[in-house]
């Protein structure tokens, strides 16, 4: 009999994080296709980083956020649940 090894609970950091950048995404009618592409990573980490089974490095994080148009403060401000404020960039810049 084989046993299945359970994997640990993900950060609740990281749930946010993925929570936050799922939300835009979807909220910007991307696929995680297309996300992944724009921000120059392959669609399964984008996946993994959505599902909170990966951490994205720093780079990653900028990346994904100038994709979707936001800075990495404000897309951090999501996922910590700034009262439902969706950040969103105005046409004068960041």
């Amino acid at each position: 009999m084989t046993t299945r090894r359970r994997m640990p609970e993900p950060a609740p950091e990281l749930r946010a994080l993925g929570g936050a950048i799922r939300h835009l995404r979807r909220e910007r009618e991307l696929s995680q296709e297309a996300l992944a592409f724009a921000a120059d990573i392959h669609p399964k980490h984008l996946s993994e980083i959505e599902r909170a089974n990966k951490d994205p490095r720093a780079t990653t994080v900028v990346r994904l956020a100038d994709a979707l148009g936001v800075t990495v403060a404000e897309l951090y401000d999501l996922s910590e649940g700034d009262g439902g404020k969706t950040p969103t960039r105005s046409a004068d810049g960041p």
